[in-house]
């Protein structure tokens, strides 16, 4: 019993737990661990001391690691000779770092970014601004340029604001002044891109103060996908969901190799975001064309009953259909018809990340006549099935 359980790989990980995105991870890994392990895990979190390390370094098989550990962190890790690998290595490792040479995973910053601009684009925005985190970190520089870049194709311009959440009260409330005044100067309706949920959240509250109603003159969207962040904020905050899951299982698998003694086909893997979650804090509400607020916020309250026609959407859009339709062909480039559908399938998807009903009683739940009817509209529309969908980005896969 004793030679079986020390054959067991230790496996240490240095990041931090305490956000949901930590947390998501760490379950990935745990997952991985239970389908190829068993693995023992240990949770560290870095405050910049590793106390444990030296009583552990002759057992320890493996490490996960935040690209943002401290240096005397990094410089053990690296004289332990233990494999590493990393994540998010662009946080602060340069060419001389002590880990410069560990494999790691990363989420794209710049593809969230742009991810973003087509969702506010999407929905026809044309007012667009940016707050981010100030500090020199690289993932939010990143998610700024990809947001900047996306809108320059599309000829929009940003304005932007640098946001630093000081820890000395009186900064704090100085910098949140200067936040809020930069909101007041934006020209409504504009779409607000924040660097992570807790900045987004910070955003609402000063909207609130300002009397800037969200989303009808500012739309909000955050990065991370929080629910407890997210779902908390009025109204709810629309967020990017990283892939959190997904990049945890990477980076299992690529620490796996290493202590088999295998070789990584792709030492450094960046990972497209899944998709924006819609929430409340942003819509079409804010566009300033009235006639497709008013049928879009009709199909979007419908989107789970049933089928909605189209004279229907025109009726609560105060105009003839012939007009609406070319309303939506100028300003959204699609059908109102395509629409209707698109919601429906974003109402089953939400069903789908949220909760664990059958994809029978998903079917009731979203008004289709009929699984196969469903089945070939997701398909068409998400390139998967449902039951993939939920595996990749359900809240076990997020």
């Amino acid at each position: 019993m004793g030679d079986t359980l020390s054959a067991i790989p230790i496996i240490m990980f240095n990041f931090r737990l305490s956000a949901k995105s930590g947390q998501t991870t760490f379950r990935a890994i745990l997952d991985y661990a239970r389908r190829h392990g068993p693995w023992q895990c240990l949770a560290m979190q870095d405050c910049g001391e590793i106390t444990g390390l030296e009583p552990w370094d002759k057992r320890i098989s493996g490490i996960i690691a935040s690209g943002g550990s401290s240096r005397e962190a990094s410089l053990k890790f690296a004289r332990s000779g233990i494999p590493v690998v990393l994540m998010d290595p662009e946080q602060g490792i340069g060419d001389d770092h002590p880990l410069a040479h560990c494999p790691g995973v990363r989420c794209d910053s710049r593809a969230i970014g742009a991810m973003a601009a087509r969702h506010y684009l999407e929905c026809g925005y044309r007012a667009f601004a940016w707050v981010g985190e100030s500090g020199g970190y690289r993932w939010s520089a990143d998610r700024r340029e990809g947001f900047e870049e996306a809108l320059a194709e599309a000829g929009f311009g940003c304005a932007a604001f640098e946001w630093t959440a000081a820890t000395a009260d009186a900064t704090r409330l100085r910098r949140r002044h200067r936040l809020e005044q930069f909101l007041r100067s934006l020209a409504t309706p504009v779409a607000v891109f924040a660097a992570n949920d807790a900045t987004a959240r910070v955003v609402l509250n000063l909207c609130v103060g300002a009397q800037l109603r969200v989303p009808e003159q500012v739309a909000v969207l955050g990065v991370d996908d929080d629910r407890l962040l997210c779902e908390s904020t009025v109204p709810a905050l629309s967020s990017i969901r990283k892939g959190d899951y997904r990049r945890g299982q990477v980076a299992a698998s690529m620490l796996d190799a290493l202590m088999r003694g295998r070789p990584i086909a792709e030492p450094q893997v960046s990972l497209a975001p899944l998709r924006v979650v819609s929430r409340g804090s942003t819509g079409y509400a804010a566009m300033d064309d009235p006639v497709i607020a008013r049928a879009v916020a009709f199909i979007r309250d419908r989107a789970g009953s049933g089928a909605v026609g189209v004279e229907a959407v025109a009726r609560a859009a105060g105009c003839s259909r012939r007009y609406l339709e070319r309303r939506f062909r100028a300003r959204l480039g699609r059908s109102v018809h395509d629409e209707v559908a698109r919601e429906r399938i974003n109402h089953v998807k939400r069903l789908l990340e949220s909760s664990d009903m059958p994809v029978g009683d998903i079917i009731d739940a979203a008004g289709f006549a009929d699984e196969r009817q469903l089945s070939i509209l997701f398909k068409r529309m998400t390139g998967t099935t449902m039951r993939d969908w939920r595996r990749r980005n359900g809240d076990g896969g997020s």
